[in-house]
């Protein structure tokens, strides 16, 4: 299937719904706020939040891509999914760079943004190359075992960045990332652009999803596999946008897209014990098969 570009105007009609309550566990140890390049024409000041496990390393990492929620709640802390996500990571054992693409862009959200001044499939990439650039420049980091991981938004921008026809325009560093995981992207306009990933990739999404359905996804695993992609997926009945957060009750939000017919929708987003808890424990299994960790 030939590829076609996504431009910056055809956005896919969803993002990450991160809540703004916060996790409130200190089992992680401060980050470091950390600084690096997009690997993008401009070279793009990023900002980043770098956390580490015990120890000297060299450790298997991560780069985690936020969602259009962005990485900080209103309060300032870390949005409550993300801050779970990194504890866990850490705790098996991982080096984590939560990359914010946002703030050093001078906004926090573009959730509710019928118009986004940021494009995941034409931007973001470049912010997660850069992120592995600076990952495999610290001598505590197993460079050649890193993997990356997003969320809604940031799980668009993470098939973008692996995905054989556009990889190489996104300037990645070698060797490049390890193998990719994609919690609810949406994949409508990827799938028309035929992605095949250059490493394998796993997503999860939730079938009752009305933000970021989860059927556009089922279909390009199912093209992807044809042409005999490593990829995967697991499809969670009843689960909706934003499962695996911590603690989040169902409710409805509005969101915005300038690809939507309506300019604002109301969608459901809230957590789903069985679905994170299956979601989490393969999380934890394809990493440790694909860096090592």
């Amino acid at each position: 299937m030939t590829a076609r570009p996504l431009r910056r105007h055809a956005r896919v009609a969803a993002a990450a719904a991160t809540a703004a309550v916060v996790w409130s566990a200190d089992a992680v140890a401060a980050p470091e706020s950390v600084r690096f390049n997009s690997t993008d024409a401009q070279a793009t000041p990023i900002a980043g939040l770098l956390y580490r496990p015990a120890g000297a390393g060299p450790f298997p990492a991560v780069v985690m891509m936020h969602g259009c929620s962005g990485l900080y709640a209103p309060s300032g802390k870390v949005q409550t999914n993300l801050a779970a996500w990194v504890e866990r990571l850490v705790g098996w054992g991982y080096v984590v760079l939560a990359v914010d693409s946002f703030t050093p862009r001078g906004f926090r959200e573009i959730c509710t943004r019928h118009d986004r001044p940021l494009s995941e499939f034409e931007d973001r990439p470049f912010d997660a190359y850069g992120g592995l650039a600076f990952l495999r420049a610290q001598a505590f980091v197993r460079g050649d075992r890193v993997a990356l991981i997003g969320w809604s938004n940031g799980a668009m921008a993470t098939l973008a960045a692996l995905a054989q026809h556009t990889r190489e325009r996104f300037r990645p560093p070698t060797p490049g990332f390890r193998a990719g995981l994609a919690f609810y992207p949406g994949c409508a306009l990827l799938r028309q652009a035929g992605f095949r990933p250059s490493v394998p990739v796993h997503l999860f999404v939730g079938l009752a999803d009305d933000w970021t359905r989860a059927e556009p996804c089922r279909e390009l695993v199912r093209a992807a596999k044809v042409d005999g992609a490593d990829i995967g997926i697991d499809a969670y009945p009843g689960a909706y946008h934003a499962f695996d957060h911590p603690n989040l009750p169902l409710r409805t939000r509005k969101a915005s897209n300038a690809v939507w017919k309506e300019p604002t929708r109301s969608v459901h987003i809230g957590s789903d014990p069985a679905a994170r808890a299956d979601a989490v424990a393969k999380t934890r299994a394809y990493l440790a098969r694909h860096l090592g960790g």
